[in-house]
């Protein structure tokens, strides 16, 4: 979606060059952050949350660290074993 920036909103812009532009919305009270599109892609990638590529060195070293442990049934279960002591 693209809405175009009133004159108001791109004095602000203009006036601090390089700022992220902070936003109140009236009615919800809402504040949201006016960047340029570059800069909100790069961060978009810097924070990228896919660590799915890293599941199966995490399981090896949570079973080398003796997360496997019969102990751990206690601790996997740990919701189930509170309510009952």
């Amino acid at each position: 979606m693209t809405v175009r920036m009133p004159d108001e909103l791109r004095m602000a812009v203009v006036s601090h060059p390089g700022v992220p532009v902070e936003l109140v919305d009236d009615q919800t009270h809402l504040s949201y952050v006016l960047l340029p599109a570059d800069e909100f892609r790069r961060l978009k990638m810097a924070i990228k949350d896919d660590l799915s590529d890293t599941y199966t060195a995490q399981v090896k070293s949570a079973m080398r660290a003796g997360w496997d442990a019969p102990l751990m049934d206690e601790y996997n279960d740990y919701d189930a074993h509170q309510k009952q002591g």
